[in-house]
């Protein structure tokens, strides 16, 4: 088949980027249905880190992305035990596969694929097209089992506050060590290391101590750096950590906390439109 026959052939043929996502978000409604609203959130949370990896992964090609996304998965795998089968059997790891994923997910058929000319990868374009239908279904999913969910309320005022509070010095500890990791080593999560051994060495540095993954509230906030929370508290804990930088003329991690402090900024006034 020459390369005009295989462009003939995708023009008869959805964009890909939209195939793949209808396909992942049949997979993923099937397989949510074998979980209760707690465990549909937490996988869901599982599989929005990924698309966003996927992205990343395509971009750089850095193995150490898809072992962040591997880890997390065994983590799951110890938590759920059998219960994790289902979740499991679907695979999700092939979207990471951008050479075999169109034949995997049946897009071509063994023969059409075996005749392709051309290396017919995906394109970012379609990487684009696949892991933004996939945020937008799964913040949606997200939102209504959320209003499902049971209250989290703490069962006192004061709790609350203590609550708060202590969830925002953590993260606040988090921010400054990630600045610094990254203005003074180019060291970041979800980059060139590895998640999980940059959480065991926050667990060192800020005294606290390390059993597992699943159970360290500092590995849940690392994950997401370096918007743990809502955009609100970003702004206010990068206005809380920046002054110290300043006194010291950091000059390297100011700009960075600025230029997230700024990107958060424009994100907050989006979102109120």
């Amino acid at each position: 088949m020459s390369k005009t026959k295989d462009k003939d052939l995708n023009k008869r043929k959805p964009r890909k980027g939209v195939y793949l996502s209808d396909i992942a978000i049949k997979e993923i409604t099937e397989v949510l249905s074998h979980y209760n609203t707690e465990q549909k959130i937490e996988l869901i949370e599982h599989l929005q880190q990924m698309f966003k990896e996927v992205t990343e992964y395509f971009k750089t090609n850095s193995e150490n992305i898809y072992k962040n996304y591997a880890e997390r998965q065994q983590e799951l795998l110890k938590k759920y035990g059998k219960l994790f089968k289902p979740f499991a059997n679907k695979r999700f790891d092939n979207y990471f596969d951008f050479k075999r994923i169109l034949s995997i997910k049946d897009y071509y058929t063994a023969e059409e694929y075996n005749q392709l000319e051309s290396n017919d990868d995906l394109t970012e374009q379609d990487i684009y097209e696949l892991t933004t239908s996939m945020r937008n279904f799964l913040n949606g999913e997200l939102h209504f089992l959320y209003l499902d969910r049971e209250p989290q309320f703490p069962t006192t005022e004061n709790e609350s506050k203590e609550d708060v509070e202590k969830e925002s010095t953590e993260m606040q500890q988090l921010l400054a060590l990630h600045y610094l990791l990254k203005a003074g080593f180019n060291m970041e999560a979800r980059g060139s290391n590895s998640v999980s051994e940059l959480t065991q060495l926050a667990h060192l540095l800020l005294g606290k101590k390390f059993t597992s993954l699943q159970n360290s509230s500092i590995y849940k906030k690392y994950k997401k750096l370096p918007n743990f929370d809502s955009t609100s508290q970003l702004i206010k804990d990068l206005k809380h950590i920046r002054p110290y930088f300043e006194k010291l003329d950091l000059k390297n991690i100011v700009e960075l906390i600025n230029k997230d402090l700024k990107e958060a900024e424009i994100d907050k006034k989006t979102s109120k439109k």
